[in-house]
């Protein structure tokens, strides 16, 4: 290229190429993934016989024998976490409210408002939602 306009051109062009690729890929990472289906004792057994079959080379007898095994595992297991979760919950709120108690009204209002949002974010994760960090925060 004998012409510094040329020159000037060409990068510029590379530039714009550069940008709208950058843009693109910007709008495809934005979009959030769709939700997961909450977790199922169901779901829980069916991922873990696949894992052993695979893994381990189970014949299809030693299959039938087990899934009555692991699907009474699993469903205790679901249902131990079940209540972990609805014990958890209810120790935080009586946590919340004895905090709360030595709080001005301006700042148990506040502190009201951030408990709203951590319980909202943590019930949209056990339903099976991905929540960015930091989502609900301004």
């Amino acid at each position: 290229m004998k012409s510094p306009v040329k020159l000037i051109i060409l990068l510029v062009g590379i530039f714009l190429a550069g940008a709208g690729s950058g843009a693109l890929v910007m709008m495809r990472m934005r979009r959030p993934p769709p939700p997961r289906p909450p977790p199922s004792a169901e779901s829980w057994s069916a991922g873990h016989i696949k894992r052993i079959v695979e893994d381990i080379g189970l014949q299809p007898d030693q299959v039938e024998k087990i899934r009555p095994v692991v699907e009474k595992g699993m469903l205790a297991l679901f249902n131990q976490r079940a209540k972990f979760l609805e014990d958890n919950h209810a120790l935080r709120e009586v946590m919340e409210r004895e905090v709360a108690e030595y709080m001005t009204p301006e700042q148990r209002a506040k502190y009201e408002k951030i408990n709203r949002e951590y319980h909202e974010r943590t019930r949209r994760q056990e339903r099976g939602e991905r929540v960015p960090p930091g989502s609900d925060r301004k």
